[in-house]
Formats: structure tokens, C-alpha cells, sequence
């Protein structure tokens, strides 16, 4: 589904928002275009360095961002940034990777990606399993460098691919090439060079579920060891689901349990999935896209791997955050004047240092399919007790619990008021929906994608009010 909406909004931008994919991205931060993860900073990466640390503290971390320090890295600069054949998307030649230690052996690494007139941060979730190997879930472009930062942590013994969006897996079969060894895990309803990788649903035969798995191998155009079963998977339910020679081993030695969103709608390209993965000795709940937490300007610095792509005149604009945090979550831009004449954001202001569902999933997915992501977040919810999330976009890790991680999702509750609406969503006015609004109407228009059946727009305010 996804792949069409991505279309439809490549094909629609200009005449919905005025963006154009031809802007230069340089002149287009300082116009508002871009969007990505970055605010003003005096800070500079020393490019002449081997290997590079960092460590210092935000003055003011929220509750939520407690744990995350967008200073504390290390790289390694002249390690190599390019990877052959190169990436479809930018950066291409000098594609930086940092990593960051998420605390209880858990780390981050990240790189940018950029599409059209796109920029944003994106990064590899990687915890150190009992083994003594690492589970890395949403692997990136393997550099040199990329490779270094994981290496030094371990041995590769598992990759997870989540998700079936294509910047979350475009890297995929370069990175099973590079570390030929590791098992490889993906969520189902994936799409290859030859076909669809197929789902483990309920009912199915050992034999139908080995088939699947087999065939899965010659779709993707790399080995796959497994794909994750729609709906539940721990250590309690496995062997009533598959075979064990199919099941991962953290499964198994019960360091992990597994919930898989999964929606396959007749009018859409193909499905859409997305595994949740609650890793026990951690206590962490790692997802993908499902919820975000945007960290405010006035809290935190730049992370300074957009000073790898970016000049430092375009990252002094002291709107460039907000800007770009609205355009990536597809709100407009907005703007009001306080009592003192400063201009500010109230898109942006509805969202910072709050756990939210990106206002672009809610428009698309839960619009689409809300049965089935409410669902998924109940199962998550009933069934995973954490104290963190970790995800794959934006700051990470955020201290929730899952009553917090459900009130993302408020909008899906049936039997919400008003009251309840207003304390657990952002508030975003119904005019700033407006943007997505028109991209729905565009994508119903010309038939691109199932119906929308559900108010993803619940609680809003009117902007008068």
C-alpha cells in the first residue's frame, strides 16, 4: 500500500504543497522544503580523524528523551562511506554513519536518507543477544565505516528485517552479502526482484510454512531463514505456529516476543507489515515506524551527522527544525506570532517531546485499516511489559510504558471522549490535517490506494476554538 501512497505523493507535492522534487536541497532548506533531523548547532565533525567520540550531555532532557544524548557518538571518518553498487537514494558518496549506545546492551546506528527534496535521519537497531551475538534489526547501507561501528560490538548472528517500507529495506541484500553467516528474519508480505516473499498465517501445515519459507529464498534474491507469522510469536506459542527448525533462537531461548501487524487490502499494490519486538532482558518495545518522539529545539542539539551533508549556514536558520519536522510527518507549514513577535509553529509545538503516531500513518495506514492496527497495539500492549521504546526514526530510546504507547493510539478507541482524546493526542488543529487531507482525496481520485474508512483526524480542535 505504501509504495502506491509514496507515489502518489511523489506525483502530487508540487500541486498540494508547493514542493518541488528539482529544488536544490541546499537552497530548499533555506526555503522550508526539506525536512529531516537537525536544528541549529555550533558543533563541527572533525573530518580528519581516525575514529571519533563524543560525549556530553543536552542541558535540558525532557522525561521521555531522558536517555538519549544526540552528542554521545562514535564514528570513523576515514574508514570509507561508499558502498558498491551504490545506494538508489542519496547520500551516495560520503554516506556517514554514527553510532550511539542505547544503554542495556543496546546500540543505534545511524545514516541519513534523503529522497527528492526529503532528508531524515534512519538507523539499525542492534542488541546483544545471550549468545554473545547481535541481533541487528533494519540493517543499513554496509560502508566501510558502517561496518566497523558494528563489528566492534560482536559478531552478527541474526538479521531482522521489520518492516516492508523500502527505505527500511532497500539495503537488505547487500548487507546479507556482507555478513553471509548471520540467520535472516523478515516480516512478511515482502516484495523482491521476483515476486512476494508470501505470510506464515494461521492454520497453515508445517509443509505449507517450509514451502513458503523455501520459496521466499528465490523471491528475495537472498537466503532467508524465516519469516515471522502474522499475530503473536514468544517461546510460549511457537511450536504451535511453526517448526522449530523455522523459529529464530531468541524466540526460542525466550530473549524475545514478536507481534506482527499485518493488512492486505484488494485495493491496494500488495500488503503492508510491521513486527514489533519486545526484548525481555532489555525491557525495551523496538519498532519501526509505529510510534515517534520528536525532540524539541529548545532541548536538544543538532546531531551532527547532518553536518556531514548539510552547509552550516543551512542548519543556522533557527526555523530548519520545525520546518523540517513538519514536512516530514506531512503537516503545513504553519506559522504564528507570539506576543512578542517571534514566529513559531504550532504544528510542531502539538508534537515535540510527546510519543505520538506520526500524523502521516494515521492518515494512511490507521484511516485504511484501523481494525488491524488496533489490534496489533492491543496484543502489544496486553502482552509486552517495558519500561523504553526504541524506534527507527527520530530520538530514541523514550522512556513509556505501554499505557502511554496505547494512548498514541487513542484515535482508534471507539468508545474515546473527548476528554480522553484531549490528554492522550497531540493537539493538532483540524486545519493543519490539511495537507494529508489532500493527499487522501488525491489518492481516492484516481483509484491509487484502498478507501480511508475511519476519522484519523479524532479530537482535533478548529483553529478558532
Amino acid at each position: 500500500m505504501w509504495r502506491i501512497i509514496i507515489l502518489a505523493v511523489a506525483s502530487s507535492i508540487s500541486a498540494v504543497s508547493g514542493w518541488s522534487a528539482e529544488v536544490n536541497r541546499r537552497e530548499a532548506i533555506s526555503k522550508g522544503f526539506l525536512y529531516g533531523g537537525g536544528i541549529a548547532s555550533a558543533l563541527s565533525l572533525p573530518q580528519n580523524a581516525i575514529a571519533s567520540e563524543s560525549q556530553s550531555t543536552p542541558s535540558t532532557p525532557t522525561s521521555l528523551l531522558s536517555e538519549w544524548n544526540p552528542l554521545e557518538y562514535k564514528n570513523f571518518p576515514l574508514a570509507g562511506r561508499s558502498v558498491f553498487p551504490p545506494p538508489f537514494l542519496p547520500p551516495i558518496r560520503n554516506r556517514a554513519t554514527y553510532r550511539y549506545s542505547l544503554g542495556r546492551d543496546t546500540w543505534a546506528l545511524e545514516q541519513l536518507l534523503a529522497f527528492a527534496n526529503v532528508t531524515a535521519t534512519i538507523r539499525t537497531n542492534v542488541v546483544k543477544l545471550n549468545s554473545g551475538g547481535l541481533w541487528v534489526c533494519g540493517p543499513l547501507w554496509p560502508t566501510e565505516e558502517y561496518c566497523k561501528l558494528l563489528d566492534e560490538l560482536g559478531e552478527v548472528s541474526d538479521v531482522v528485517l521489520p518492516v516492508n517500507a523500502l527505505e527500511h529495506k532497500a539495503a537488505m541484500k547487500q548487507f546479507v552479502k556482507k555478513y553471509p553467516m548471520a540467520k535472516v528474519w523478515i516480516a512478511p508480505g515482502q516484495y523482491g526482484p521476483f515476486g512476494e516473499c508470501g505470510a506464515i498465517k494461521a492454520g497453515m501445515s508445517a509443509d505449507q510454512i517450509e514451502n513458503v519459507v523455501h520459496a521466499a529464498s528465490k523471491t528475495m534474491g537472498y537466503r532467508v531463514d524465516g519469516i515471522l507469522p502474522i499475530g503473536s510469536l514468544s517461546k510460549d506459542s511457537a511450536e504451535n505456529i511453526m517448526p522449530k527448525n523455522l523459529l529464530p533462537s531468541w524466540i526460542i531461548d525466550d530473549e524475545f516476543s514478536v507481534e506482527t501487524l499485518y493488512v492486505e487490502l484488494p485495493e491496494n499494490a500488495g500488503p503492508v507489515s510491521e513486527s514489533a519486538f519486545h526484548h525481555k532482558a532489555s525491557n525495551t518495545l523496538f519498532v519501526t515506524d509505529a510510534v515517534v518522539c520528536v525532540p524539541s529545539s529548545a532541548d536538544f542539539p543538532i546531531q551532527p551527522i547532518f553536518e556531514t551533508y548539510f552547509d552550516a549556514t543551512d542548519l543556522a536558520d533557527p526555523t530548519f527544525w520545525p520546518r523540517t519536522v513538519l514536512q516530514a510527518v506531512f503537516l503545513p507549514l504553519r506559522a504564528e506570532s507570539d506576543s512578542s513577535g517571534s514566529q513559531y509553529y504550532p504544528g510542531y509545538e502539538a508534537l515535540a517531546n510527546l510519543l505520538v503516531r506520526a500524523p502521516i500513518l494515521r492518515a494512511f495506514a490507521d484511516a485504511r485499516s484501523p481494525n488491524e492496527v488496533s489490534s496489533w497495539v492491543h496484543n502489544i500492549v496486553e502482552n509486552d511489559k517495558f519500561d523504553r521504546i526504541i524506534t527507527a526514526h527520530f530520538a530514541s530510546p523514550i522512556t513509556a510504558s505501554p499505557s502511554l504507547f496505547a494512548n498514541a493510539f487513542e484515535h482508534l478507541n471507539e468508545n474515546a471522549t473527548s476528554e480522553s482524546l484531549s490528554s492522550a493526542l497531540p493537539p493538532i488543529t483540524c486545519q493543519d490535517w490539511s495537507t494529508l487531507d489532500s493527499l487522501n482525496s488525491f489518492i481516492g481520485d484516481n483509484k491509487l490506494g484502498a478507501p480511508v474508512v475511519y476519522n484519523y483526524k479524532a479530537g482535533c480542535k478548529d483553529i478558532n476554538e
